[in-house]
């Protein structure tokens, strides 16, 4: 059998995905244990949780995202809190 010929990948910082900060792990898990009461008091709107708080929330992404620049956070947990199924 002939011998394979590999290159070897040399990848730069900027090829690497961002790591996640562990703040982000952290709130990503809160959002997953508290999935139940974020339906019901936060039906069908996007949130972004922070040490254990949701700080924003609304019908649309975008005055989520702006509340994470004028708080200067890099790395807001931001997910939408579906309420039944959507079709997309």
């Amino acid at each position: 059998m002939p011998a394979v010929k590999t290159k070897k990948i040399t990848r730069s910082a900027k090829d690497r995905p961002p790591t996640l900060s562990r703040q982000f792990l952290r709130d990503r898990q809160w959002v997953a244990d508290h999935m139940q009461e974020l339906i019901t008091k936060y039906p069908n709107q996007w949130i972004m949780a922070y040490n254990g708080k949701v700080i924003a929330h609304g019908e649309e992404v975008k005055s989520t995202w702006q509340r994470a620049d004028e708080l200067g956070l890099d790395q807001p947990f931001v997910r939408f809190i579906e309420k039944d199924v959507h079709v997309y």
